[in-house]
């Protein structure tokens, strides 16, 4: 638990220092060797905000306190902060600070500050955490492919909306939903769509592999985040077992969510053999 604190805290310094450059989230996750998604998720729930919220945060909250504190104008503040334009600059900040950059630059006004999370070493008693270990044969996945943009509140959200608002789960046949979540040059692509055995070059392919795999009731997303810290904080550590790197994330879900506190699952890719 400790090493997890101070890998988080690790990762946090690692953003302040380079708060006005490109960051790079595939780099952040291999800290703690995990995928994008499953990263993402887990900031979230430790941090209490969506790692690109925290740094979009972070970023205004020092531009304000450079303009309060300098004489550098407000054009190198927006680039340092990494805003393209001037307009896109002045919008973030007036909606952000609820002043625009050009008041606060004169001083005498007030602007938020959001601080750099401080994490306490808190012991609690164990829980019981029911989970169970899979082998599963290759397959593919056939559907909606898209990478999840760094401005999703919740990793792949977009392409969920965009996978239902063209209908593309009435064009499954089947009576599941799988996801998988691979890392694509520090995002992630995401392909929902149905399991298939055959294989055209089109399809998402998923090698044969051990999971640890986990059932939830519930899609509420900080209750998803709490279980993907448990799942990657405590149950895998706690087991000894060890994510397999280079896998994707899997979740499966039934087709009709409609059905209330329907069941579904997370599924993490192990190291170890597959004895198939």
């Amino acid at each position: 638990m400790y090493n997890g604190i101070e890998k988080i805290e690790a990762i946090i310094e690692e953003i302040e220092e380079k708060i006005t450059e490109v960051i790079d989230y595939e780099a952040l996750a291999a800290h703690m060797t995990l995928s994008v998604y499953e990263f993402r998720r887990i900031f979230a729930f430790i941090v209490g905000c969506p790692l690109s919220e925290y740094i979009r945060k972070r970023r205004l909250s020092l531009a304000a306190c450079e303009l309060m504190n300098s004489r550098a104008s407000i054009q190198s503040i927006s680039e340092k902060y990494g805003y393209s334009t001037l307009a896109a600059f002045s919008k973030a900040f007036s909606e952000y600070h609820g002043v625009a950059p050009s008041v606060c630059g004169r001083g005498g006004c007030e602007v938020k500050l959001f601080p750099r999370p401080k994490f306490e070493l808190r012991i609690r008693g164990g829980a019981e955490q029911p989970f169970h270990i899979l082998s599963d044969t290759a397959f593919a996945v056939r559907g909606f492919r898209a990478i999840s943009d760094h401005t999703d509140t919740l990793c792949c959200e977009g392409v969920w909306n965009d996978f239902y608002a063209k209908e593309r789960d009435k064009e499954i046949s089947g009576e599941q939903i799988y996801a998988v979540y691979r890392n694509e040059n520090g995002l992630v692509q995401c392909t929902l769509g149905e399991r298939t055995e055959e294989n055209t070059g089109m399809e998402e392919t998923v090698p044969c592999s051990r999971w640890l795999s986990v059932k939830m009731n519930t899609t509420e997303d900080s209750a998803v985040n709490r279980k993907y810290n448990e799942i990657l904080c405590e149950i895998l550590p706690s087991t000894k077992l060890k994510r397999h790197k280079t896998l994707p994330t899997v979740e499966v879900f039934p087709r009709d969510m409609e059905t209330e506190n329907f069941e579904w699952e997370i599924r993490i890719p192990i190291e170890g053999d597959n004895n198939i």
